[in-house]
């Protein structure tokens, strides 16, 4: 028993000393397994470093070379095969650059805002700014046509302020131009039109149009036009029978008759009253039924006036009683043979000469007095109706030329403009305009369409340059101006920014109401390449030279 009891006592010693050995492994392994995360993590920094250490650096270069690149040869250190040093900025050798080098050539004149035409160096007042080989002289025309240019509409204004204006656009050689795919055309003379453009439609001139209708109700008898015919003030158009002409007829017959015995009678009395055979309230009585019977007599023909047709009343009372039955017959049928027909038939007139449009009727139908019968148009001429939207219509004048293409044909057709609504469409926002238009040859018709061109202002000599010349450069309209003595040995090729003021655009052209001249070549086809250059020297991006 008491060996089973002490047998542990002994073992205990050596148990203890294993479980320190363990502990003292594991703390040599952790701090083993320490030591590589540390240098992973050092490893980890280091292109970060780096990374900053190359902006670091690459601050300080740009600071010491103003944020410039070495040229090539410079990096490869072949220095004399780059040949002279270039002008980043102007894009020209250096020791040839005229911005960097003014004295390279004579100073640019200092320019003024003309602000009768709203350029800088206005070559219309200064013409010995122009760029030409001989001098020259705007002509009183020229000046004429700036100032109508001007006063007819507000133009874009180029600002006072700007730099652009007389700058110089420098280029290495006529190649290098060439290359940039800069060309020129030379400032020309043609002929321009300010208009205003609107869609039209002819109508019939409702001045020379009539809607004939019957003088009375009646029944149409005959007809005797077709559409198409042309006509003449009282050419017969239609025959009808009506039974009001047939009573106003008999009426007026009666008030005659009536009226001869009433005179008969006065007559009578008036040779007996002298004597006293009659005395004189019979006398006054007699006159009075004559006046009465005469009044009478005037109602009826002021009925036959009322119907349009006239009656020469004073010739049916001086004929015999046969004759004046056959001028009342004859009343309203004048133009027609009746033959012993109906005193009923009235004849339908044409009022005005012109063209039969409309033939709405036919034989044996009733008509009402009013109603249409026959529509007659003088297509000779013709309305233009034109819609000029609600903001150009304040130029538009009474009197302006209007030319018209009609939809499908290419003649031109042209008037003047004749009247101008006071109203503007509440939906189309746009005001009517409208013109007189000849049409001998009868190829408008009513109701057609096409295209409407308001004249404005019409220069048969207009100072233009070509569309692709005329560039924006933020503040203002800049031409690019050839220098008058390009082609000079030695000289150096440039351009000179020219502030003009533009107005019509026509044909691939615009026009240049001030700021150039005939006699001067401009760029056309890449003179956004100078453009370009010339934003980038406003800017101050590339200019480092100093100047």
């Amino acid at each position: 028993m008491s060996t089973t009891l002490d047998k542990p006592e002994v073992d205990a010693p050596a148990t203890n000393q294993s479980t320190q050995n363990d502990v003292a492994e594991a703390a040599r392994n952790e701090e083993t397994a320490a030591r590589p995360n540390i240098a992973a993590t050092i490893l980890g920094w280091i292109p970060s470093v780096l990374v900053l250490a190359a902006l670091g650096g690459l601050a300080w270069f740009g600071h010491q070379n103003d944020w410039k690149l070495p040229s090539f040869g410079s990096v490869a250190g072949d220095t004399a095969s780059v040949g002279p040093e270039w002008c980043d900025s102007h894009g020209v050798p250096e020791d040839a650059c005229i911005v960097c080098q003014p004295g390279l050539i004579d100073d640019a004149p200092k320019l003024t805002y003309c602000r009768e035409h709203g350029v800088h160096g206005c070559v219309l007042c200064n013409p010995q700014l122009a760029q030409t080989k001989e001098p020259t002289e705007p002509t009183a025309e020229d000046l004429a046509r700036a100032e109508r240019a001007l006063m007819l509409t507000s133009r874009k204004e180029n600002t006072a302020i700007s730099s652009s204006p007389g700058s110089r656009i420098q280029f290495a050689s006529i190649d290098a131009m060439t290359k940039a795919g800069v060309d020129v055309e030379p400032v020309e003379r043609r002929a321009i039109i300010e208009d205003i453009a609107a869609a039209g439609e002819i109508r019939y001139d409702e001045t020379k149009t009539a809607q004939v209708s019957p003088q009375t109700d009646g029944i149409v008898r005959d007809v005797r036009v077709k559409v198409g015919d042309w006509v003449k003030p009282g050419d017969v158009l239609a025959v009808i029978d009506s039974q009001d002409a047939g009573r106003l007829k008999t009426a007026l017959l009666s008030a005659l008759l009536q009226e001869q015995l009433k005179q008969d009678q006065y007559d009578r009395v008036a040779k007996l009253a002298p004597s006293g055979a009659i005395s004189g309230s019979r006398v006054i009585e007699s006159k009075t039924e004559l006046r009465q019977a005469t009044a009478e007599v005037e109602q009826a023909v002021r009925a036959f006036v009322n119907l349009g047709l006239k009656v020469n009343i004073d010739r049916i009372r001086g004929a015999s009683l046969s004759d004046a039955k056959a001028m009342i017959r004859s009343i309203g049928s004048t133009a027609i043979s009746t033959d012993g027909q109906s005193d009923n038939l009235l004849a339908v007139v044409a009022p005005i000469e012109g063209r039969v449009v409309d033939r709405p009727v036919t034989i044996g139908q009733v008509v009402n007095r009013g109603g249409k019968v026959i529509r007659i148009a003088n297509t000779r001429t013709v309305w233009l109706d034109l819609r000029v939207p609600s903001e150009t219509a304040s130029l538009v004048r009474l009197g302006q030329t209007v030319r018209y293409v009609p939809d499908g044909q290419t003649k031109v057709h042209e008037g003047e403009v004749s009247w101008i609504s006071t109203d503007v469409d509440s939906q189309t926002r746009t005001v009517r305009v409208r013109a007189e238009l000849t049409n001998e040859g009868e190829h408008l018709r009513n109701e057609s369409f096409g295209k409407g061109q308001i004249v404005l202002r019409e220069e048969a000599d207009a100072i233009v340059v070509p569309e692709s010349s005329l560039q924006w450069d933020g503040t203002g309209h800049v031409v690019f101006v050839r220098d008058s003595r390009f082609f000079e040995k030695e000289r150096p090729k440039f351009f000179v920014a020219r502030s003009v003021r533009p107005g019509v655009k026509q044909d691939g052209f615009v026009e240049i109401i001030a700021g150039v001249l005939p006699g001067e070549v401009v760029a056309s086809s890449g003179s956004d390449v100078l453009r370009a250059q010339l934003l980038k020297s406003n800017l101050g991006a590339g200019c480092t030279c100093g100047h």
